[in-house]
């Protein structure tokens, strides 16, 4: 059996199943429909009007992020755009991913983020920054603050270790004041573990067919 399947979610986009994890990067509910509402709707619209931000993503994946990023965010934002991976995807699947879409821009828009070398800072536009980073959360020093924070790894059942308090720790001193953290989860381990590093945490709807998911705020600090 190969480790990594594509699967064409219910609302038509790709995602990828990781058979030694037996965990999808998606909802197979709907790739497209999960990353939107979760990410964009729930995180990225918060900073519409703001003229830059730095993103950081734990979980590259199949780029949806990214690239959902890319092409929703206004046109005249710009975006540095960070994100981690310690088990990057072989390249053989990436040419797969990107025949889900039939808009040659989009199209190209997902080859380039997908293709770029990792560890090297890339203008996919010039007002779209990214760096694909191969390291373990738990090492990675921040070289920069982080208004967004898209955390996206597997579920807490197959790699609790990303859901601990020392992990969402690190995340909550890399935001800068009022940022955010965004995640599609809401099971209880992640809860009390945002709180208990300092998060002020909200529990929204969820996406599909999940009923809740989580959006965790920095609250600035009085001096």
């Amino acid at each position: 059996m190969e480790r990594f399947e594509i699967i064409q979610t219910s609302d038509g986009s790709y995602t990828i199943k990781d058979n030694v994890f037996n965990e999808t990067f998606h909802s197979v509910q709907g790739a497209y429909n999960e990353s939107m509402h979760v990410f964009f709707n729930q995180g990225l619209l918060l900073f519409k009007n703001e003229k830059s931000i730095n993103i950081f993503e734990m979980g590259f994946g199949t780029g949806l992020n990214a690239l959902l990023t890319l092409i929703n965010k206004p046109e005249s934002q710009i975006i540095y755009y960070e994100t981690i991976d310690m088990f990057p995807l072989p390249n053989g699947i990436f040419e797969n991913l990107t025949n889900q879409f039939s808009d040659n821009k989009i199209k190209s828009f997902l080859k380039k983020i997908l293709d770029i070398p990792w560890n090297k800072t890339i203008f996919i536009t010039d007002n779209f920054i990214i760096r694909k980073i191969c390291a373990d959360i738990v090492t990675y020093k921040f070289d920069c603050l982080i208004d967004l924070i898209y955390f996206d790894p597997f579920s807490f059942k197959s790699q609790p270790e990303l859901w601990s308090e020392g992990v969402f720790k690190k995340l909550y001193n890399a935001l800068k004041p009022n940022g955010y953290l965004v995640t599609y989860a809401c099971n209880r381990f992640a809860k009390n573990n945002l709180i208990n590093v300092g998060f002020e945490i909200e529990r929204l709807k969820g996406a599909i067919n999940k009923k809740h998911m989580l959006r965790a705020k920095k609250q600035q600090q009085n001096n």
